[in-house]
């Protein structure tokens, strides 16, 4: 697998750390639950011998003219601040229950922002995978559909949230409101969003149970890496700097 860092002029400037704040979930904040997932989204599965079927970070297939891009936070692909990416990285759109229905594609390239891979800022926490075609030659994309991506989304539209927990081998969703946490932070309160739904989408434009196709105007990661409870869920701002994450990754696809 190979690393591609983007530059961090022009659009790519470093971004300022904001300083913690208390979690609160949103009063009446709905629960998530468990589905049979959607096929555009996948569980991002690491290289371990002893545990082959161990799903740690989730991804989504977005649309690009390559039909080769899934989207994910940067945390879950490459330690913050070292450039290097990890190994034996596989993903599985619309895996539930062990099942892989559109089967299982493998990492060739990782595209994240040098704020990421050199500097580990919070607000660079999203990287774009380049999947390598399937043993006949399809494209992941053709296999399992794409979201779109949604850029310099509004405060307060409805989103909904999908990841796998690493304890579990079901998908869960969650309906609920993009909120601005900061100038570079989205938030997006949810209880019942644990560890392993990092880098899984917050769509807009669909469904409450993301039936229906939608578009990516976040991952969760970001500040605290997506939170450090299982409440309030974050994502880094999808605005000018990830569209050229983006584009880079449209041109190494």
């Amino acid at each position: 697998m190979t690393l591609r860092s983007l530059s961090a002029a022009g659009a790519l400037l470093a971004l300022l750390i904001t300083a913690p704040q208390t979690q609160v979930a949103a009063a009446g904040a709905p629960d998530s639950t468990a589905f049979h997932g959607a096929s555009r989204v996948g569980a991002i599965f690491g290289s371990s011998a002893d545990r082959p079927n161990h799903h740690f970070c989730s991804g989504s297939v977005v649309a690009s003219p390559t039909r080769d891009i899934v989207v994910t936070a940067a945390h879950c692909v490459i330690a913050p601040g070292t450039g290097r990416a990890r190994g034996g990285l596989t993903f599985a759109p619309g895996y539930h229950d062990g099942v892989r229905p559109f089967g299982t594609w493998s990492v060739a390239t990782v595209v994240a922002a040098s704020d990421w891979t050199v500097h580990g800022s919070q607000n660079a926490d999203v990287a774009f995978l380049i999947m390598r075609p399937d043993s006949s030659g399809r494209r992941i994309q053709d296999a399992a559909g794409a979201e779109s991506l949604a850029f310099n989304p509004v405060a307060g539209t409805p989103a909904v949230a999908v990841g796998y927990p690493s304890r579990t081998d079901r998908p869960v969703y969650c309906a609920s409101h993009l909120r601005r946490f900061n100038a570079h932070q989205l938030e997006f309160d949810c209880p019942g969003l644990p560890g392993g739904t990092s880098g899984g989408p917050l769509l807009v434009g669909t469904a409450r149970d993301a039936h229906n196709h939608g578009a990516v105007a976040g991952v969760i990661g970001g500040y605290q890496e997506g939170g450090d409870t299982d409440d309030v869920s974050y994502s880094s701002y999808f605005g000018p700097a990830v569209a050229a994450v983006y584009r880079a990754a449209v041109s190494r696809g």
